[in-house]
C-alpha cells in the first residue's frame, strides 16, 4: 500500500502542474476573447481586419482544452460536481467506500468507453486532415485529439482516487474532503497570524520596559 500511495501522490502532483497550465490557458482564452470583441468593433468602425474565423475558432478550441484537460485536476482537488447531498455528512471511511465503488464501477469504465469511441473518431479526422468548413478556419482533428487525451488523464487521476480511497479504508491514508482541507488550512493561517502578532508585540513590550527602567533611573539620579 505505501508504494501505491506514493504512486497516487505522484499522480496528484502531475495533476497540480496540469492545473497551473490550465490556469494559463484560461488567461489566454480570455485574452483572445477580448481581442475578438474589440477586433469586431474595429473592423466595423475603422475598416480594419483584426477579426477572423481562425481567432474565433481558437477561442473555443482553448475552451475545449480547459474543459477536457482540466477534468483530472478538478477531480484531484475534489471540486467536481456531486449530486449526493448526504456525502458530506458521512464518516471519512464511508465517503472513501463511496468514492472507491464509484471510481471502479463508473468512472474508470466510462473513461474506457469514451476512449473506445473517441480514438477511431480522431483517427478518421486525422486521416482526412479534417478542417473547418468556414473560410480561414482551423483544422478540426487537433481539438478532437483533446478528447482521448483528456479521458486518459481523467482515467489516471481516477486510479489515484481509487488508491487513496482504498488506503483510507485500510487505515493507511487519512481521507479528507477538499472542504476539510480548506478548513484545516484556514486554521493553520489563523494560528500563524496569532503567532506573528505575538512576535510583533514582543519588541514593543520590551521597548516599553526599557523606557520605564530608564525613567526610574533618571528619577533616582535626581
Amino acid at each position: 500500500m505505501p508504494a501505491l500511495l506514493g504512486l497516487a501522490r505522484a499522480i496528484d502532483r502531475f495533476s497540480s502542474w496540469l492545473g497551473v497550465i490550465i490556469g494559463g490557458v484560461t488567461l489566454l482564452m480570455i485574452g483572445v476573447g477580448l481581442f475578438n470583441v474589440f477586433g469586431r468593433f474595429a473592423d466595423r468602425y475603422l475598416g480594419t481586419q483584426f477579426s477572423s474565423n481562425s481567432l474565433l475558432e481558437l477561442q473555443w478550441y482553448l475552451f475545449s482544452v480547459i474543459f477536457l484537460l482540466g477534468g483530472a485536476y478538478v477531480l484531484s482537488v475534489d471540486e467536481h460536481v456531486r449530486v449526493d447531498v448526504l456525502y458530506g455528512r458521512l464518516a471519512p471511511k464511508r465517503r472513501a467506500l463511496i468514492n472507491l465503488v464509484g471510481t471502479v464501477l463508473f468512472l474508470l469504465p466510462f473513461c474506457v468507453i469514451v476512449l473506445w469511441v473517441a480514438i477511431p473518431w480522431f483517427r478518421l479526422s486525422f486521416g482526412i486532415q479534417e478542417g473547418s468548413p468556414d473560410p480561414g478556419g482551423l483544422l478540426r482533428w487537433p481539438v478532437k485529439l483533446l478528447i482521448p487525451i483528456g479521458f486518459v488523464l481523467l482515467f489516471i487521476q481516477g486510479i489515484s482516487e481509487a488508491i487513496k480511497a482504498a488506503g483510507a479504508l485500510t487505515g493507511h491514508y487519512e481521507y479528507r474532503t477538499q472542504d476539510e482541507l480548506e478548513a484545516l488550512a484556514a486554521d493553520v493561517q489563523l494560528d500563524r497570524a496569532g503567532l506573528d502578532g505575538l512576535l510583533v508585540g514582543l519588541p514593543d513590550e520590551a521597548e516599553a520596559r526599557m523606557n520605564e527602567t530608564k525613567m526610574n533611573d533618571d528619577q533616582r539620579k535626581k
